[in-house]
């Protein structure tokens, strides 16, 4: 089981990882504008989203910034995408942002 971690600098790329292993992306966030990062579904028999939180700048001041960890889990072989959205969740604007690997996952 291995580790991948993933950031801004792999925005549309591609990912090669295998059965067990664990995809982590961190992107930068600050919650306190009101945008977050949201996942768009998988597809589940090759990767399962196991977590997604938030962690706030070591200042830990209020209204600071920080990164959105999402942990995914490769379950099985096969293709898919993973894409986030930065946006309002209750604007109906287009995001301000998008973050999308491709990620192959073999046995």
């Amino acid at each position: 089981m291995a580790e991948i971690v993933v950031g801004e600098g792999h925005n549309g790329g591609t990912i090669s990882a295998t059965a067990g292993d664990y995809i982590i992306i961190r992107l930068p966030e600050n919650p306190t504008t009101g945008f977050q990062w949201r996942a768009e579904r998988t597809d589940i028999e090759v990767l399962e989203l196991q977590s997604d939180e938030f962690t706030q700048a070591a200042s830990g001041a209020i209204g600071s910034s920080g990164v959105r960890i999402l942990r995914y889990l490769a379950k099985g072989a096969g293709d898919t995408s993973i894409t986030l959205q930065l946006a309002r969740p209750w604007e109906a604007n287009a995001p301000r942002s998008q973050f999308k690997i491709q990620v192959t996952v073999s046995r």
